[in-house]
């Protein structure tokens, strides 16, 4: 299956677990491309620290016209969470690189310490993933890979500081016997939910 269809599988899942409708087209003011004081709050000092790690010219991201990006899907009512499912390449050596910066009391409905082994045993062929693509501001061999690290970490740290709940993260790994969305999917979402959402 390919990963966009099985992100789409598993939205779809969630959707039903939660009889609440994904919002896959939604944006939000402060989700844009690039970290600014007013967006980071307490958290600018950790994501310029973040940025500055992975190699990022500062010079070239405030020269950047300034994007909403998307997230993959969020769901509203009384769950209010963005829903982030990352495949292989998200588990790289720049990701696991940023952990190193998480404020120690920082809420997120995933474990770190998983994420940051996930990137252990898949970093070799997370960092080989479209190796020769480059960014405005990450303008080096595995720039893009660079960039996706430090967007994850928009992810992790905005969203409570805008009023939502924290984010949500599913990996590729824990779903890959889910093919359909039937009972057996369900039940096996519902439980993984339960362990990420309080």
């Amino acid at each position: 299956m390919a990963v966009g269809d099985r992100q789409k599988l598993i939205t779809g899942i969630i959707a039903t677990v939660l009889s609440e409708r994904a919002q896959t087209n939604i944006s939000f003011d402060w989700f844009v491309n690039k970290h600014t004081k007013e967006h980071f709050g307490k958290y600018f000092t950790t994501i310029d620290k973040i940025f500055t790690s992975l190699n990022g010219d500062k010079e070239a991201s405030q020269a950047k016209r300034i994007l909403t990006l998307d997230c993959d899907a969020y769901f509203g009512g009384q769950h209010n969470f963005i829903l982030e499912f990352d495949e292989h390449q998200h588990f790289s050596s720049a990701r696991l690189k940023t952990f190193e910066f998480y404020p120690t009391d920082l809420k997120v409905n995933f474990s770190i310490e998983k994420w940051k082994q996930l990137c252990k045993t898949h970093k070799e062929k997370a960092d080989k993933y479209r190796k020769a693509k480059t960014t405005t501001d990450f303008n080096f061999e595995g720039g893009r890979t660079a960039q996706r690290a430090y967007l994850d970490c928009f992810r992790d740290l905005l969203p409570l500081l805008h009023g939502l709940q924290p984010i949500v993260r599913i990996n590729e790994f824990d779903v890959t016997d889910i093919y359909t969305n039937n009972k057996e999917a369900c039940n096996k979402i519902e439980k993984l939910l339960e362990t990420k959402i309080a």
